[in-house]
């Protein structure tokens, strides 16, 4: 029967920021190692918070083939698609027939350079009498459920693609979100419960990056000695991260009274005092000390960040 060390809580640092994927780098060692006997758990204390982040969508494009118009091309057709390219399909046997420079985007599929808008519907009829289907290009798929409500008012029968334009820089939407995502209460630090094995400590050490165990002197033999956590003290850190999650509970991200961090904007790295709220605009009122003085300044939500 093997004999069963004691085990405590030993203190590692990493790279502040890289915690929790050193943990889970450490878990799979562990695992591929089998040291699962030696090892019992390791720990980085979290909080999860509500985070506003803004990221960029690419929209998704289609393409609408026009097949054919039984009541002829309206003028409102004209104005609802004079922002999007004109081109067609199919199989061109000599440019000389058409009436524009056209440019290739795809075998198969071509542009037009420029068009006469108000003579649409003699170009189509151009391009259906050589064999070939009108187009109208690039347009955002979250518009195309309106467009298509009016080509059926209109009596324009249709068919749709998968756009072979891809989006400009104009294109992409701001989404504004929230995000809950794991927070590590102390940067730079990882807990493990493990026996104070030497080698096991090494191979931790070696093969995780820039992942050490902090040491401190012993204060009666001064031989060096590693830093320790009780379970008292673990303890106490779970009771914050509970506490820390009862408040993160809240109907809306900010109260009366908070202490916030400006992360975007002008004032972004201030730090100030919430004094109001406007749960309806989304818009936080916070006292910031400038130039000696006190102003109280509106923030949007995404630009304000609640310190624990």
């Amino acid at each position: 029967m093997k004999d069963v060390k004691e085990k405590n809580w030993l203190v590692f640092w990493t790279v502040s920021g890289q915690e929790l994927r050193t943990k889970r780098r450490i878990e799979k060692l562990i695992k591929d190692l089998k040291l699962e006997d030696k090892v019992e758990s390791v720990f980085v204390p979290t909080i999860r918070t509500t985070r506003f982040i803004k990221r960029k969508r690419k929209p998704r494009l289609v393409d609408i083939i026009v097949e054919d118009w039984k009541n002829g091309i309206p003028v409102e057709f004209t104005k609802s698609v004079q922002s999007y390219p004109i081109g067609f399909r199919g199989k061109l046997s000599s440019i000389a027939d058409l009436p524009y420079p056209v440019e290739e985007i795809k075998r198969g599929v071509y542009r037009f350079v420029k068009v006469d808008r108000y003579r649409l519907e003699d170009l189509f009829k151009l391009l259906k009498a050589l064999g070939l289907k009108p187009t109208i290009m690039g347009i955002n798929e979250r518009v195309l459920p309106d467009l298509e409500k009016k080509l059926k008012e209109w009596g324009i029968s249709y068919s749709i693609k998968r756009s072979v334009l891809k989006p400009g820089p104009g294109q992409y939407e701001t989404i504004e979100e929230t995000r809950v995502i794991e927070k590590p209460i102390y940067r730079g630090y990882i807990f493990i419960k493990m026996e104070e094995d030497q080698k096991v400590i090494d191979r931790i050490t070696q093969m995780i990056s820039r992942t050490r165990p902090i040491r401190a002197r012993d204060p009666e033999t001064g031989e060096p000695a590693y830093m320790k956590m009780s379970e008292e003290e673990i303890r106490r850190i779970e009771e914050l991260i509970r506490q820390q999650e009862e408040e993160s509970k809240r109907k809306t991200p900010f109260e009366v009274g908070d202490k916030v961090k400006i992360v975007e904007g002008a004032f972004r790295g201030r730090k100030g005092e919430v004094v109001d709220i406007n749960e309806e605009k989304g818009l936080v009122k916070v006292k910031v000390k400038e130039f000696g003085k006190y102003l109280e300044l509106d923030f949007r939500f995404p630009m304000v960040e609640r310190i624990s």
